[in-house]
């Protein structure tokens, strides 16, 4: 059977073509080589230490900052969803933009890291206003700045999974170059988790409960180690080789990727896993408010954490095994029936020990599942970027990652507001010192153990199947390889 037959993804697809260019379009006038130099172990944790800040406050904003401002400052749980779902949808289709002019920009130190600069800058200014409020903010103020946050953080991090695809068109290196950001992204939010327990022992808070005195250490912390990490990542790790710079209108994009099948199961799958995990932002109310371990949240996070870094490599292994998409499926039916022990845990008639116990033993099982997302769908991605480029001929990483990015944002947002909704419907009072009724007991059980598992096991059967493997990926890696060699004798 010769390459282009087996390359047939699906019967609905045809072969993918093995011309040096698509009939229409012109060739690019450079074409850089597809085979980079070799990366060391130290280029690989050079890349990672970028992944270190954002990890750092990624909780913080996305799930303590509002939460906390539910609590603390009285805003309801429906205004909170509603507001956090406009903001996701905003910040989505600006993504686009982002992504566009990412693939169009080249400077003389690289194609991506000045912007991961920029954004990294802009997000210690948004997170001095969100990790620093006021004595009375409203929902005004949390919309303002996170909307600058959102921004900030979407400009370094397009930039930077783009850069991670573009330094190896390997297979398995990718797993490699993702697992080591998931690793270092992981020890960043390892540290957030364990500084409300540091700053409790030290006497400078008065509980390790996450509270607005905690969310102000967390911007000392970030103002010192995100300059120091981004900047030793720009100047050691390689640049990678980046592709030339395409001209297409901004809005022929969709029209390129219409026939791209992989890229929409992708979507499907990954978007669907990520309304799960949107409702799974939900976790500190569950937690502080339902079953009342305000002050045991940061040991459980620890816990997670932990996990989600130690069995980091453990996906990368996973999936040279059985494939990236097999290895996602497997943590989704791991995170799937971990969330079900929830429902035996009461807190009117158990034991607060015994609950933190039974609580340590579930959130390390969804760590175990939740880290495989870090490590395996940007790498799926880039494997889906490649298919893109063989059939188009067009490069357009940054615009493939913002692209999922919109989706994956107004997915998280959506499972985000469905929760809050959720609980708002069925009458859970998240301010402090609220009692709540069998009712809105029931709601929450409901939103964080049943709905996330559904939704994740959709995005698992839709996946389980994709046709993008090592296999066929090899021969779309030689073809591309093919095709630039022609181009440069041409």
């Amino acid at each position: 059977m010769t390459d282009a037959a087996e390359l047939i993804v699906s019967p609905a697809d045809a072969a993918i073509p093995v011309t040096a260019t698509p009939p229409g379009r012109q060739a690019p006038r450079t074409a850089p080589s597809r085979t980079p130099r070799k990366l060391s172990q130290a280029d690989l944790i050079a890349y990672g230490l970028a992944a270190f800040g954002p990890g750092l406050l990624l909780s913080p904003m996305t799930l303590y900052v509002p939460q906390i401002y539910a609590k603390e400052f009285g805003i309801s749980l429906a205004a909170l969803g509603t507001a956090l779902v406009t903001l996701r949808i905003v910040n989505a289709f600006t993504d686009q933009i982002i992504g566009f002019l990412s693939d169009r920009t080249r400077t003389r130190w690289g194609a991506r890291k000045p912007a991961i600069a920029i954004g990294a800058a802009l997000m210690l200014v948004a997170a001095f206003f969100l990790l620093r409020p006021g004595p009375a903010v409203g929902l005004a103020y949390l919309v303002g700045w996170k909307m600058l946050y959102d921004f900030a953080y979407t400009l370094s991090d397009i930039n930077y999974t783009s850069w991670g695809a573009e330094l190896s068109g390997n297979y398995d290196t990718r797993s490699r170059i993702t697992g080591m950001r998931g690793l270092v992204s992981q020890i960043g939010n390892l540290a957030n988790d364990a500084l409300p327990i540091i700053l409790a022992w030290a006497g400078l808070v008065a509980t390790s409960s996450y509270s607005v005195p905690v969310l102000g250490y967390f911007f000392v912390v970030a103002l010192v180690v995100i300059p120091l990490t981004t900047a030793a990542s720009l100047y050691r790790a390689p640049q990678g080789v980046a592709q030339p710079i395409e001209r297409p209108k901004f809005w022929t994009f969709l029209h390129t990727v219409k026939g791209n099948r992989p890229l929409w199961l992708y979507l499907a799958a990954f978007c669907l896993g990520g309304m799960g995990l949107g409702v799974l932002q939900l976790m500190f109310t569950f937690y502080d408010g339902y079953l009342r371990l305000g002050a045991w949240y940061p040991w459980l996070m620890t816990v997670f954490a932990l996990t989600m870094a130690g069995t980091t490599p453990l996906w990368s292994l996973l999936s040279r095994r059985i494939g990236k998409h097999r290895a996602y499926v497997v943590s989704v039916v791991i995170v799937s029936l971990a969330t079900q022990g929830y429902w035996f845990l009461d807190p009117a008639t158990m034991s607060q020990g015994f609950i933190v116990g039974v609580s340590m033993v579930i959130v390390f099982f969804i760590g175990m599942g939740a880290s495989a997302v870090m490590v395996l769908s940007p790498a799926i991605l880039a494997d889906v970027v490649d298919y893109g480029r063989l059939r188009t001929g067009e490069q357009r990483t940054g615009s493939y990652y913002a692209f999922y990015m919109l989706t994956s944002k107004v997915a998280t947002a959506f499972g985000a507001g469905i929760g809050f909704m959720l609980l708002s419907a069925f009458g859970y009072d998240a301010s402090a010192g609220a009692v709540n009724t069998g009712t809105a007991a029931f709601g929450m059980l409901f939103t964080i153990a049943l709905l996330p598992a559904v939704l994740k096991v959709g995005g698992g059967l839709i996946i389980w199947n994709f046709p993008i493997d090592r296999r066929r990926h090899a021969i779309i890696e030689r073809r591309l390889a093919q095709r630039d060699a022609r181009q440069a004798e041409a």
